[in-house]
């Protein structure tokens, strides 16, 4: 344990981050080099917060790090280096749904904090219509990196063996919003059953609350 956080749990963050830089330098030593540098941008994105913000605790909540891992870990190590975006038709849409659910349950915690340091009553129907569009438009904004990348670098980011271009991003699309629907409806669910995560979200956002004080 780590500032009450479970082996278990940082084993799997680290095992995620040294796969991640792996395929790394795997798509730069294959010159696959606007996929590598995705690759570095993403593990960037991913890891500053928690190094930012660790003092004496963990107090980036772990649940993001670990489903943003998991995203980028899907496309980059599964999608890309080992090729099943063209191996498994499938694969795609199905990561496009967890991607998704991962997304608006990041999303979730977002707006659980803000409520926390405002200390004002969640709206849920408010929330729910924001975690819907905010991971939809995460989903339509990557179907647009897909497009340019296409159209720039000559990649087949779109489309599928089975699919053409269009229908392709309509569905994963369609499946980024279900994915929202899902985290809107069981985020709460989750929160409400889960102490630990509570306990770990309050703790982080009493100490946001500390430093803006701090600095004000």
């Amino acid at each position: 344990m780590f500032a009450g956080i479970p082996r278990w749990e940082l084993i799997t963050v680290w095992v995620l981050r040294i796969a991640l830089l792996a395929t790394c330098i795997a798509l730069f030593a294959e010159q696959e080099w606007a996929t590598a540098v995705t690759c570095f941008v993403a593990i960037a994105l991913v890891v500053t917060p928690t190094i930012i913000s660790r003092t004496g605790h963990f107090i980036w909540p772990i649940e993001v790090e670990l489903a943003l891992l998991v995203l980028v870990t899907a496309h980059m190590s599964l999608g890309y280096l080992f090729g099943l975006y063209l191996r498994v038709d499938v694969f795609d849409k199905v990561l496009h749904l967890v991607d998704s659910l991962l997304i608006g349950f990041v999303a979730f915690l977002a707006v659980y904090l803000a409520h926390f340091i405002r200390g004002d009553r969640s709206h849920h129907w408010l929330d729910a219509i924001f975690i819907f569009l905010i991971t939809l438009g995460l989903g339509a904004l990557w179907e647009i990196c897909e497009f340019a990348s296409d159209q720039l670098f000559g990649t087949y980011a779109q489309g599928s063996p089975t699919m053409p271009p269009l229908l392709d991003t309509m569905w994963d699309l369609i499946l980024d919003g279900t994915g929202g629907v899902l985290a809107a409806v069981l985020g709460p669910i989750y929160m409400k059953h889960s102490r630990r995560s509570r306990v770990r979200v309050r703790t982080f956002a009493e100490r946001v609350e500390h430093h803006r004080y701090v600095a004000t």
